[in-house]
This record gives structure tokens, C-alpha cells and sequence, in this order.
């Protein structure tokens, strides 16, 4: 072999082996166009975050172009919030009022108001008990007896009420006239969650806890309170969650939001919130 034919054999070597790596290059090289997740804010009244959470999971599996940031506070604390400019693209309240606001302000996205679910309200107790009264409690009525000292409840105070629960619980003493006889007793809690932790603990803002309201579903995650009553449907208000879409949401992230409030009607949802949380249909 000549040297000349030599050089040419190297070199058509040496292009096929890059030829040959530039194959298998290629097959781990991905073309598809970069995508961002569209990320939906949503702003949700506390005692919903167990079922929320359950529910994102299995709607980001079902979307995954699609991300859910969740806020949980009282629904007052949250209207403050969202009045404030926080970046809300959904907003899921524990009672009417806190909604009412947004809607008649014009924040709502037309059309995109509806109730997602409902819920109950009743008197819990510390599984143990830190006086014979809170251990004999069995009634709302109840809470006139001497030996209950202290009484969780959400504070409701404010136009429209800071905690949801809270004035269910006002409206509920009221209807059953001892409001005013176990006023001195209540106990404000920032959210209803606190107001569980305050039971289960048996104090807060330094007084002792014999009792306190809550909704059922919140009752139902600790074992460390029990159901003492169970407030009547005519007792106050209905106890409903609805939900908007915020105007301040556009785009993509409106579209998004509007395919995540159209799954928390859908079946999967549902049954997330009725069967595994305990929570009413709306």
C-alpha cells in the first residue's frame, strides 16, 4: 500500500468512527422545546389542607404541565391578604362572606364562583380531660356547667368574621341562647386548626380548655379529642366552601386555574374530600 492510499484509508477511518459518534450522539440529544410549569396559586381556608393536599397530588400526576402552591390561613386572614395584593389565582374560603367581598368588588372572574363542598360543626373535648365537667360534657347546652373554664373557638370577630368557624360557633351559641352566659368563657383562636391544637392541649393564650367548636372533618384527624355534639344544620349558617378565580389571573395560569377548579367537581376530587375526609357534597 502507498503511503497516498494510506493517508486516504486513515481518513475515511477516522470520518466514519466520527460519523459513527455522532449517531449515538444524537440519540440522547433531546429537541423538544423547552417547557416551564404554569404554576396556580391557590389561597385555601385551613381546615381544608389535608384533603387539598391529597387532591394535588393526584391532579399534578394527571397535569403535569401544571404546579399547585397552596397558602392555608382562616378565610379572613386570607381576604386581608389577597385585598393586599397577594398573588391569588384561586381563592377557596370556609363561608360566604369572606367571597361576598371579592364578588362585589369585582375580583372574581365572572362565572367561576361555586361551592365545592360543605361541612358540619361540633363541640370536641381532650380525649383526657382536665376537669370532671369537660369529661362529662355531652351537649352544647352543656358548656353552662360551672366546671367548664375554658372555650376554644375562632376568632370571629371583624366584617366579615377572621375565622369562619368561629362564627358558626357564635351563631350556634346564639340560636341555643347561652351565648351570652358562656361568653366570658370563649377563647379566641387565630384559625381552626389552632382552636383543635388549643383542645388537644387543653389551654391557649393561657387559659385552661375544657371544650371547643371546630368542624367535623378537623375533629376527625386527631385522636386526641373526641366528639362531644354535633351542631344542627338550622343552627346557623349553611357551612360551605366556595371558590373563585381570581381576575388577577390571566393567560395560561387562568386557564390552568379553570382546569384545577373544574377537577375539584370531578369524581377523583370528590371522593378525596368525601370518602377519605369526611367532608359533605355541596
Amino acid at each position: 500500500m502507498t503511503f497516498i492510499n494510506r493517508r486516504r484509508l486513515i481518513a475515511w477511518i477516522a470520518t466514519a468512527v466520527a460519523s459513527m459518534m455522532l449517531v449515538i450522539g444524537l440519540q440522547f440529544v433531546n429537541f423538544s422545546p423547552a417547557t416551564s410549569a404554569t404554576n396556580v396559586n391557590v389561597y385555601a381556608a385551613i381546615s381544608l389542607t389535608n384533603a387539598l393536599n391529597s387532591i394535588k397530588t393526584q391532579f399534578q400526576n394527571a397535569n403535569p404541565g401544571t404546579t399547585i402552591t397552596y397558602t392555608f390561613g382562616a378565610s379572613g386572614t386570607l381576604l386581608s391578604q389577597i385585598q393586599g395584593g397577594a398573588p391569588a389565582d384561586i381563592f377557596i374560603s370556609a363561608a360566604n362572606d369572606q367571597i361576598d367581598v371579592l364578588q362585589s368588588q369585582g375580583k372574581l372572574v365572572s362565572g367561576s364562583r361555586k361551592n365545592i363542598v360543605r361541612n358540619s360543626l361540633v363541640l370536641i373535648a381532650p380525649t383526657t380531660s382536665p376537669s370532671p365537667g369537660s369529661a362529662a360534657l355531652r351537649s352544647i347546652s352543656g358548656l353552662t356547667n360551672a366546671n367548664i373554664r375554658g372555650i376554644a373557638v375562632g376568632d370571629y370577630r371583624g366584617t366579615p368574621p377572621l375565622v369562619p368557624a368561629g362564627d358558626y360557633a357564635r351563631q350556634v351559641l346564639t340560636k341555643r341562647g347561652i351565648f351570652n352566659t358562656v361568653q366570658s368563657k370563649l377563647v379566641l383562636g387565630s384559625n381552626v386548626r389552632t382552636v383543635l391544637t388549643a383542645v388537644e392541649n387543653k389551654t391557649l393564650s393561657g387559659r385552661v380548655i375544657d371544650a371547643g367548636f371546630v368542624y367535623r372533618t378537623d375533629a376527625l384527624i386527631s385522636n386526641k379529642v373526641r366528639i362531644a355534639d354535633t351542631a344542627l344544620t338550622t343552627d346557623s349558617e349553611a357551612i360551605v366552601y366556595p371558590l373563585g378565580i381570581l381576575t388577577r389571573s390571566t393567560g395560561a395560569t387562568r386557564t390552568a386555574a379553570q382546569t384545577f377548579s373544574t377537577y375539584l367537581s370531578g369524581s377523583t376530587a370528590q371522593n378525596i374530600f368525601r370518602n377519605t375526609y369526611k367532608f359533605l357534597p355541596p
